[in-house]
């Protein structure tokens, strides 16, 4: 050995002395390890949305569970209604009654020298004076009230009253326009004793009437007294002129302030076949919309008393500006938080109703104090939008079918599977339906697929499973806070037979019968926020048999490969633990994803022993190499594997402690001093 030591020593005391000119040069072989992993089954088929159950023994099931989408049943209680639509045209207005009064005392109808033949305060007789007053204009100014008005209805009415303490005779009055002289009026009274009235009227309907008028005292005679009477200058004929009962189709007037409008009404809100008693609303609003074509300010006040916050029925006060071209005035409320009873008015008659509102509408046009001019065919025109999105509602939710498509569902179980079959002993997949809602409700499928997009193959659930109908009790309520309890029900379905086709897509539609047995004792409710939520529920045995069920893998290596370093030979040395046969194929790949190389194409990897119970008892192992002649930088190490389950001809349970273990190396060769 020491001989050896020295011989060893010598060379290399001779090769560093060669000259320099000439290097010396050698090859050293490195085994480098490219892939040492230990992979079970659950490496094989499992990716991250699949959680593992093992049972005591250690046999496998898989689950797979997704949330779909809460089912929006909000379109059953959805309240968008317009109410109160209200027209007010001109007849609706009013007219306070217009008084206008006149005074001739005695002593202006004697004049000076009469005033002196009949002393003030002096006792004596008055003899007849026939023609006293003759053609007597009196300028009558209506400006107080109106410019002008031109009548559909209303009444002139005249009173007279003899102040004077002898009988006036044959008095004739005329009423005239004071422009253009046109007579409106004529009154005639044959004799007004002293200290009386007379009255008379003719209606107006289809005059015109200026504010500038003439009263023309035609004729009046007084008659003689009957002895001796006190003589008082101030003793007077009133003349009061009267227009009463005023409707007008155009006027130019100073209008009074007045309610154009009453109306309180119940409203039925189109709710389809629920028969709601009460809502609390979450979300609402209430738009009060008007138009008028009024000259003056309007005002609207609109109430729902069966609408309360805090124990306060709701209340608007809304002012309506004049519009000429038609403009609405808007606005908002919000109603947020409200309470709204739907059992109509408070105290009706024939006791509470459902799906009611009782409304209060009054319009009013204030008083500008101006001259305006209106027309019959000025209006006043309002509506109110309704708008309400439940937060909790008590009554029958009615009967209706309700179609549901479920948002097609990714499922990446299969993900890494390329091909092949998969034969499972079973499978089970639940639909879990949990009901808020207090109505029964039955759910019947009319499509669930599983589909494979890459084989463009669809399994259905089959005929038995789509032609059920699934009852799902109603929700609950109880303590003093209404505390809510939800019901559970399972829709299960063998889905063995869907899985062999290693789908990677759930398409399903559904419908929902809400209340199919129709009303019963029991109060409905609904919370729409939350009222019908699904979840699926896959759990996969497995006992399975495979054939040519082939995967991928993946692994990124990092050798540092240049021109003094070459790849010589790369060896895969398996030990399989698991109850299948694999053919495989490893790929090498550069950093551009460029093929380098294949090998062991179609190596076959015996599957694991098995006693008569079909148990693993034994791994197996293979060892394979494969020579490379390829001067390429290998980054990228794919494998490709086809697993069959041995026996072929039954299923095999697959236990958590089945593995395989993978190791692969690289002979390195490199060149020192070249």
């Amino acid at each position: 050995m020491k001989k050896i030591f020295l011989i060893t020593l010598a060379l290399i005391s001779l090769l560093s002395c060669k000259h320099e000119l000439e290097r010396p040069s050698w090859n050293t072989e490195l085994l480098l390890p490219l892939v040492n992993s230990e992979i079970n089954i659950k490496d094989i088929l499992i990716d991250s949305t699949l959680n593992v159950h093992e049972d005591n023994d250690g046999f496998i099931s898989l689950v797979y569970q997704q949330e779909l989408t809460n089912i929006n049943l909000d379109t059953i209680l959805y309240v968008k209604d317009t109410l109160g639509v209200t027209k007010v045209v001109l007849d609706s207005l009013n007219f306070n009654d217009i008084s206008i009064t006149e005074t001739t005392r005695l002593g202006e109808i004697l004049g000076p020298i009469g005033r002196i033949a009949f002393p003030h305060q002096s006792t004596m007789n008055i003899p007849n004076m026939n023609g006293i007053i003759q053609d007597n204009n009196i300028p009558v100014d209506a400006s107080d009230y109106f410019e002008s008005m031109t009548f559909y209805k209303g009444f002139l009415a005249i009173s007279m009253y003899n102040g004077l303490p002898t009988e006036l005779a044959n008095v004739t009055i005329q009423l005239a326009d004071a422009v253009n002289n046109n007579q409106i009026a004529s009154f005639s009274f044959s004799s007004i004793p002293p200290i009386s009235h007379v009255y008379d009227s003719i209606p107006l309907a289809g005059q015109t009437i200026n504010k500038d008028l003439i009263a023309i005292l035609s004729n009046i005679d007084i008659m003689a007294s009957n002895g001796p009477v006190i003589i008082n200058h101030w003793d007077a004929i009133v003349l009061d002129l009267e227009i009463k009962d005023i409707g007008f189709t155009d006027a130019t007037a100073i209008f009074p302030e007045q309610r154009v409008a009453e109306i309180l009404k119940e409203h039925y809100i189109d709710i389809g076949s629920a028969e709601i008693e009460k809502i609390k609303i979450d979300k609402g609003s209430v738009r009060v919309n008007s138009t008028s074509t009024l000259p003056d300010t309007g005002r609207i006040d609109y109430n729902i008393p069966s609408l309360t916050r805090n124990g306060k029925s709701f209340t608007s006060a809304n002012i309506i500006p004049p519009s000429n071209n038609g403009g609405f005035t808007s606005y908002d409320y919000n109603l947020d938080g409200y309470d709204i009873d739907l059992t109509g008015q408070n105290g009706r008659y024939g006791g509470d109703t459902i799906n009611t509102i009782y409304t209060e509408f009054f319009a009013f046009v204030d008083s500008s104090g101006e001259l305006v001019n209106i027309n019959q065919n000025d209006s006043f025109y309002s509506y109110i939008d309704l708008n309400i999105i439940p937060e909790y509602a008590k009554g029958y939710l009615g009967q209706d079918t309700i179609d549901i498509t479920v948002d097609e569902i990714e499922t990446s179980i299969f993900r890494n599977v390329l091909s092949g079959e998969l034969d499972l002993e079973s499978a089970k997949l639940t639909f879990n339906i949990t009901n808020y809602l207090g109505a029964d409700l039955q759910i019947k499928f009319d499509q669930l697929n599983m589909f494979n997009s890459i084989t463009s193959i669809t399994e259905s659930a089959g005929f038995d499973f789509l032609s059920q109908f699934h009852t799902i009790p109603r929700a609950s309520q109880f303590g003093e806070n209404n505390v809510l309890a939800p019901t559970f029900t399972d829709i299960k379905l063998d889905a063995a037979q869907m899985l062999s086709i290693l789908p990677n897509k759930i398409e399903s539609e559904l419908k929902i019968y809400l209340n199919p047995f129709g009303p019963t004792t029991e109060i409905g409710f609904i919370y729409p926020e939350q009222t019908l939520n699904a979840g699926l529920h896959l759990e996969i045995p497995l006992s399975l048999m495979a054939n040519n069920l082939t995967f991928i893998d993946t692994n990124i290596v990092e050798i540092s490969q240049n021109n003094e370093v070459e790849i010589e030979k790369i060896f895969l040395t398996i030990n399989n633990g698991i109850p299948f046969d694999a053919n495989i194929n490893v790929m090498l790949y550069d950093e551009l994803d460029n093929l380098i190389d294949t090998l062991f194409n179609n190596q076959l990897l015996l599957s694991a022993k098995v006693d008569d119970n079909y148990l693993v008892t034994e791994s197996t192992t293979s060892t394979l190499s494969a020579n490379y002649n390829n001067s390429g930088k290998i980054r990228k190490i794919i494998t490709v594997a086809s697993f069959n389950t041995q026996p072929n001809n039954r299923f095999i349970k697959i236990y958590s402690d089945y593995k395989m273990d993978i190791n692969m190396s690289a002979k390195l060769r490199k060149t020192i001093g070249n």
